[in-house]
């Protein structure tokens, strides 16, 4: 069987969906050695040496248009991609970023992280309302089976449209984050991105519905805890709402190798999200041992179990949660040893072989 991706999604800076990609095509290296595999890239696309660890059976087609011209990504995906799968000789096609060509020409497997731009439009820029508006719920409907993270997206998916109840495959973790960052690491990574000894944390984009106002507000009932780290979005960023530049430290873009010792040297993880599919930044931190403050909008299974779950609507909500991590003795200790524990069975190779499963049921 030979099993087509299409992974246009991987160029430039990689988010949470780009990694979630890039992650399982190796998990499915790892994990298949019977099939083939044809993946189609944008011309900006990974470089040649981060394929090399993939073997002859992986053919990386690399298409005549970068991952930024969206507009000849979703016309190649739409008009020139069903043909183009009968020509290379693929069995199935994996659309691994929420849409698919509405003419698939074979069995067409659609992961959607989330209907975020569909429930909370307020949450999604006007081209992603536009995008996938259309090309989302059409993708659904025609898909020949739906992957999601979570037991919120599938439920919400057949509240919407008239299709089977969703496979839901939960993300991984890269191996890094199961491992303890030295306090080598942890100092280097402070130095790097000048941190302070002990700092609170927050991984995201500058995005509403990651509730970083909210964050801030929380900030300011907590005039003895420890600054904010911001990593993520524009180094320059200076939002009305930061009020102090001695309570907030915005990174910019963190390499993905950093994280796990970002996440270990933090006090708190504070992540009280508006809308989330998955939320692979309370996983990370947990599997690091961070201890976390998140909401119910995270919608990881029984989650309350690892973290202090707050009102994502109230800064004193927030607040309190931070204020347990950092004056309640043993709180902080009890909510590193359930994080850890948690996210344990999360890896990409077990989300490889529930896709890989899925795969051969087309196959038949």
């Amino acid at each position: 069987m030979r099993i087509a991706v299409d992974a246009t999604a991987l160029y430039g800076r990689y988010g949470g969906v780009e990694y979630s990609l890039w992650n399982l095509l190796c998990g499915l290296h790892a994990e298949d050695s019977q099939h083939e595999y044809c993946v189609y890239i944008p011309s900006d696309g990974p470089p040649p040496a981060s394929l090399r660890k993939f073997n002859a059976r992986w053919r990386w087609v690399r298409l005549p248009f970068s991952g930024r011209q969206k507009l000849a990504r979703i016309f190649w995906q739409q008009r020139t991609l069903p043909a183009q799968l009968l020509r290379d000789g693929c069995d199935i096609l994996h659309a691994p970023t929420y849409v698919a060509p509405l003419q698939a020409t074979v069995p067409t497997v659609l992961t959607v992280y989330d209907l975020i731009a569909l429930s909370h439009p307020q949450f999604a820029t006007a081209l992603n309302r536009l995008h996938y508006g259309v090309l989302l719920p059409a993708s659904i409907k025609r898909a020949t089976r739906i992957i999601v993270p979570s037991q919120a997206v599938a439920r919400e998916i057949t509240a919407r449209f008239p299709v089977r109840f969703p496979r839901i495959i939960e993300l991984g973790l890269e191996p890094a984050f199961f491992a303890t960052p030295s306090q080598e690491m942890k100092a280097g990574v402070r130095e790097r991105y000048r941190l302070p000894e002990r700092y609170l944390l927050f991984v995201g984009n500058f995005e509403p519905k990651k509730n970083l106002k909210n964050v801030l507000r929380a900030l300011e009932l907590l005039p003895d805890a420890p600054p904010l780290v911001i990593a993520g979005g524009n180094r320059a960023w200076a939002g009305h709402e930061m009020h102090s530049s001695t309570r907030t430290h915005v990174t910019g873009y963190v390499a993905r190798a950093d994280l796990p010792a970002l996440y270990a040297g933090c006090s708190a993880f504070v992540f009280p999200s508006l809308a989330e599919g998955f939320g692979l930044p309370v996983l990370e931190a947990l599997a690091c041992g961070a201890p976390v403050v998140t909401s119910k909008a995270v919608p990881l299974p029984e989650l309350e179990k690892a973290a202090l779950i707050r009102n994502p609507n109230s800064p004193s909500s927030i607040a309190d949660g931070i204020s347990r991590i950092l004056h309640e003795p043993g709180e902080a200790g009890r909510l590193q040893i359930a994080g850890q524990g948690y996210a344990k069975p999360y890896t990409w190779r077990r989300a490889a072989r529930e896709t890989l499963a899925i795969y051969r049921e087309l196959a038949g």
